[in-house]
C-alpha cells in the first residue's frame, strides 16, 4: 500500500495549513525541510525533495498490540494507532469493500510484527507496509509527514492566499510501491489529506495498510472533477 500526497486547492479557515473534502487534502500549518520562498513571494514556493534528505530507502520494524502507539518510518512518515484499532488478521476480512466492516481487534498480549519501507526520490516519498492489515472502522489510525513543515510555515501567508499551490501534498493509497495511486477519498471523504499550515504537518486517516505515497504535484483549480488537486482547511469550514 502507498500514500500519495496531492494538493487540492479548496480554501479553508486556517491561516497557517490541511484536511478532508472532495478535493483530497486540506491545509492547517507549516513545518518541514525544503527549498522555501519568502511569505511575500509573488511566485509559488517549490517543493524540493532534495532538501529533505538523502535519496534512497529506509526501513523500520515495530510490534503492534492492542495498546496502539505512534511509530516513525525513516524520519519520513509517522503512523499513529489508537488503542484497540488493529484488526486481528486471522479473524477479519481484508480487501475492497471490507474497509468499513466490523472486525475483531487484537487481544491483550497479542502482537503483530509490522515492517515498513519508506523511499525518498527526487519526485516524492512512498511507504509500504507488510503484512497487510485492516483497522477497526470505529478507530482513527493516521499517517503523517513533516517533510515540508519548515517550508510551509515560512510561507503561511502565500499558501493561505493560494491554497491551489499545495497541489503536490495529497496522500493517496496504492496497492504497492510501484502501483498507480488510488484516490480513495473520492468515495470516502474521511480519507482526505489534511495540511496544517501552523505546524506544517500533512496527514490523513487510513483504514488499512499496504502502501501510501507523496509526489510533487502542480497547481490546480479545486473541483470534484479534478481529483489531482488539494484542499486547504480553514476559511470554508473544512476539517
Amino acid at each position: 500500500m502507498q500514500i500519495k500526497f496531492w494538493h487540492y486547492a479548496a480554501v479553508a479557515a486556517l491561516v497557517v495549513a490541511g484536511a478532508c473534502s472532495d478535493s483530497g487534502t486540506a491545509t492547517e500549518a507549516p513545518s518541514t525541510h525544503a527549498r522555501s520562498a519568502s511569505a511575500s513571494s509573488l511566485s509559488a514556493p517549490s517543493f524540493d525533495y532534495s532538501a529533505v534528505g538523502h535519496f534512497g530507502a529506509q526501513s523500520a520494524d515495530f510490534a503492534l498490540t492492542s495498546d496502539g502507539g505512534s511509530f516513525k518510518v525513516g524520519g519520513l512518515f509517522t503512523v499513529n494507532f489508537p488503542a484497540n484499532s488493529v484488526c486481528d488478521p486471522s479473524l477479519s476480512t481484508y480487501g475492497d469493500g471490507q474497509w468499513d466492516a466490523p472486525c475483531v481487534t487484537l487481544a491483550a498480549g497479542q502482537s503483530i510484527q509490522l515492517h515498513a519501507r519508506a523511499v525518498l526520490t527526487p519526485t516524492g516519498i512512498k511507504v509500504d507496509f507488510t503484512p497487510h492489515l485492516r483497522f477497526a472502522p470505529s478507530s482513527n489510525v493516521t499517517i503523517s509527514t513533516d517533510v515540508f513543515a519548515l517550508m510551509l510555515k515560512l510561507n503561511v501567508a502565500y499558501y493561505s492566499n493560494h491554497p491551489e499551490a499545495l497541489s503536490g501534498l495529497a496522500i493517496d493509497y496504492s496497492p504497492s510501491l510501484n502501483a498507480n495511486p488510488v484516490e480513495d477519498f473520492l468515495t470516502d471523504p474521511s480519507l482526505v489529506t489534511h495540511v496544517d499550515l501552523s505546524t506544517g504537518r500533512v496527514w490523513r486517516r487510513v483504514k488499512h495498510f499496504s502502501g501510501y505515497s507523496q509526489t510533487d504535484g502542480q497547481p490546480c483549480d479545486p473541483s470534484p472533477d479534478n481529483p489531482d488537486c488539494v484542499q486547504v482547511d480553514g476559511r470554508n469550514g473544512l476539517q
